[in-house]
Protein backbone atom coordinates (compact mmCIF):
# COMPACT_ATOMS: atom_id res chain seq x y z
CA UNK A 1 0.00 0.00 0.00
CA UNK A 2 0.99 3.63 -0.28
CA UNK A 3 3.20 4.77 2.56
CA UNK A 4 4.69 1.31 3.07
CA UNK A 5 1.71 -0.08 4.97
CA UNK A 6 0.91 -3.79 4.68
CA UNK A 7 -2.29 -5.81 4.78
CA UNK A 8 -3.02 -9.50 4.43
CA UNK A 9 -5.02 -11.39 1.83
CA UNK A 10 -5.27 -15.17 2.04
CA UNK A 11 -5.99 -17.37 -0.99
CA UNK A 12 -7.86 -20.58 -0.13
CA UNK A 13 -8.02 -22.89 -3.17
CA UNK A 14 -10.41 -25.84 -3.06
CA UNK A 15 -11.57 -28.29 -5.69
CA UNK A 16 -14.92 -26.60 -6.43
CA UNK A 17 -14.32 -23.05 -5.31
CA UNK A 18 -11.62 -20.48 -4.75
CA UNK A 19 -11.96 -18.28 -1.72
CA UNK A 20 -10.04 -15.21 -0.67
CA UNK A 21 -9.99 -13.77 2.82
CA UNK A 22 -9.40 -10.02 2.55
CA UNK A 23 -8.73 -7.05 4.82
CA UNK A 24 -10.86 -3.96 5.34
CA UNK A 25 -8.45 -1.87 7.42
CA UNK A 26 -4.75 -1.47 8.09
CA UNK A 27 -4.56 -2.62 11.68
CA UNK A 28 -7.58 -2.61 13.98
CA UNK A 29 -8.83 -0.45 16.83
CA UNK A 30 -10.74 -3.13 18.71
CA UNK A 31 -7.89 -4.76 20.60
CA UNK A 32 -9.18 -8.34 20.86
CA UNK A 33 -6.80 -10.26 23.16
CA UNK A 34 -6.34 -13.21 20.78
CA UNK A 35 -5.67 -11.21 17.60
CA UNK A 36 -2.20 -10.37 16.26
CA UNK A 37 -3.62 -7.45 14.25
CA UNK A 38 -4.69 -5.81 17.52
CA UNK A 39 -1.02 -5.33 18.41
CA UNK A 40 -0.66 -2.97 15.42
CA UNK A 41 -3.41 -0.68 16.59
CA UNK A 42 -5.51 1.12 14.00
CA UNK A 43 -3.63 2.77 11.15
CA UNK A 44 -6.23 3.46 8.45
CA UNK A 45 -9.36 2.35 6.62
CA UNK A 46 -8.89 0.85 3.20
CA UNK A 47 -10.67 2.48 0.29
CA UNK A 48 -13.23 0.45 -1.63
CA UNK A 49 -10.68 0.25 -4.45
CA UNK A 50 -7.99 -1.14 -2.15
CA UNK A 51 -10.45 -3.75 -0.88
CA UNK A 52 -11.36 -4.86 -4.42
CA UNK A 53 -7.73 -4.73 -5.52
CA UNK A 54 -6.90 -7.60 -3.16
CA UNK A 55 -9.20 -9.87 -5.18
CA UNK A 56 -7.83 -8.64 -8.50
CA UNK A 57 -4.21 -9.19 -7.43
CA UNK A 58 -4.84 -12.73 -6.21
CA UNK A 59 -6.72 -13.59 -9.42
CA UNK A 60 -3.82 -12.19 -11.42
CA UNK A 61 -1.16 -13.97 -9.32
CA UNK A 62 -2.92 -17.36 -9.32
CA UNK A 63 -4.63 -17.31 -12.71
CA UNK A 64 -7.83 -18.49 -11.02
CA UNK A 65 -11.17 -16.73 -10.75
CA UNK A 66 -12.24 -16.03 -7.18
CA UNK A 67 -15.68 -17.51 -6.43
CA UNK A 68 -16.01 -16.66 -2.73
CA UNK A 69 -14.89 -13.66 -0.67
CA UNK A 70 -14.73 -13.37 3.11
CA UNK A 71 -13.99 -10.02 4.72
CA UNK A 72 -12.28 -11.59 7.70
CA UNK A 73 -8.72 -10.35 7.32
CA UNK A 74 -7.20 -7.36 9.08
CA UNK A 75 -9.64 -4.90 10.61
CA UNK A 76 -13.30 -4.80 11.56
CA UNK A 77 -15.31 -4.44 8.34
CA UNK A 78 -18.23 -2.73 10.08
CA UNK A 79 -15.92 0.06 11.28
CA UNK A 80 -15.32 0.83 7.59
CA UNK A 81 -18.92 0.17 6.61
CA UNK A 82 -19.54 2.43 3.62
CA UNK A 83 -16.31 1.48 1.84
CA UNK A 84 -16.82 -2.23 2.54
CA UNK A 85 -20.37 -2.15 1.16
CA UNK A 86 -19.20 -0.23 -1.92
CA UNK A 87 -16.43 -2.79 -2.48
CA UNK A 88 -18.94 -5.64 -2.14
CA UNK A 89 -21.19 -3.97 -4.70
CA UNK A 90 -18.28 -3.70 -7.14
CA UNK A 91 -17.30 -7.33 -6.56
CA UNK A 92 -20.86 -8.56 -7.10
CA UNK A 93 -21.72 -6.31 -10.05
CA UNK A 94 -21.97 -8.21 -13.36
CA UNK A 95 -19.92 -5.37 -14.88
CA UNK A 96 -17.42 -5.66 -12.03
CA UNK A 97 -16.03 -8.96 -10.75
CA UNK A 98 -19.38 -10.80 -11.06
CA UNK A 99 -19.01 -12.72 -7.79
CA UNK A 100 -22.44 -13.79 -6.51
CA UNK A 101 -23.53 -11.52 -3.65
CA UNK A 102 -24.42 -14.52 -1.46
CA UNK A 103 -20.81 -15.72 -1.85
CA UNK A 104 -19.44 -12.52 -0.33
CA UNK A 105 -19.39 -12.76 3.46
CA UNK A 106 -18.78 -9.84 5.79
CA UNK A 107 -17.59 -10.93 9.23
CA UNK A 108 -18.03 -8.73 12.30
CA UNK A 109 -17.28 -9.13 15.99
CA UNK A 110 -20.65 -7.51 16.69
CA UNK A 111 -20.80 -3.80 15.84
CA UNK A 112 -24.51 -3.68 16.63
CA UNK A 113 -25.44 -0.35 14.96
CA UNK A 114 -23.90 -1.54 11.67
CA UNK A 115 -25.55 -4.98 11.97
CA UNK A 116 -28.89 -3.17 12.26
CA UNK A 117 -28.03 -0.90 9.33
CA UNK A 118 -26.98 -3.92 7.24
CA UNK A 119 -30.32 -5.59 7.99
CA UNK A 120 -32.39 -2.42 7.48
CA UNK A 121 -30.73 -1.86 4.11
CA UNK A 122 -31.45 -5.49 3.17
CA UNK A 123 -27.92 -5.96 1.90
CA UNK A 124 -27.65 -9.05 -0.33
CA UNK A 125 -24.30 -10.14 1.09
CA UNK A 126 -23.83 -12.84 3.72
CA UNK A 127 -23.13 -11.87 7.32
CA UNK A 128 -21.03 -13.77 9.85
CA UNK A 129 -20.95 -12.71 13.49
CA UNK A 130 -17.85 -13.94 15.33
CA UNK A 131 -18.71 -14.60 18.97
CA UNK A 132 -15.34 -16.14 20.01
CA UNK A 133 -16.71 -17.41 23.33
CA UNK A 134 -19.61 -19.44 24.70
CA UNK A 135 -20.43 -17.05 27.54
CA UNK A 136 -20.71 -13.27 27.72
CA UNK A 137 -18.26 -12.90 30.66
CA UNK A 138 -15.58 -14.84 28.76
CA UNK A 139 -16.29 -12.88 25.59
CA UNK A 140 -15.95 -9.57 27.45
CA UNK A 141 -12.61 -10.69 28.89
CA UNK A 142 -11.08 -11.32 25.45
CA UNK A 143 -12.92 -8.74 23.32
CA UNK A 144 -13.77 -5.08 23.87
Amino acid sequence: LAGGQHIESVFIPEERRTTICISSQVGCALGCAFCATAQMGFLSNLSSGEIVEQVLRVQQDTGRKITNVVLMGMGEPFLNYSRVIQACRIMSDPEGLAIAAKKITISTVGVVPRIRQFADERQPFSLAISLHAATQPLRQSIMP
